[in-house]
């Protein structure tokens, strides 16, 4: 459980990556396909870093 909300933020960004780059993938969405990449992109970073910072946190609570 620990790592779940790391997992979904490298999906997230995988997702948007492969929105912006690869117009084969879900090739029905087409209209909002650039905003959606990169709103999904933007969160999969903003996950990423509360992740690290939370891990920084307990880290810092154990030592």
């Amino acid at each position: 459980m620990k790592y779940f909300a790391l997992l979904m933020s490298v999906l997230y960004l995988v997702v948007g990556t492969l929105l912006l780059v690869s117009p084969g993938f879900l090739p029905q969405v087409t209209r909002f396909r650039l905003p959606l990449g990169i709103i999904l992109l933007a969160y999969g970073l903003v996950r990423g870093a509360m992740w690290r910072r939370k891990q920084a946190q307990s880290r810092d609570q154990v030592d």
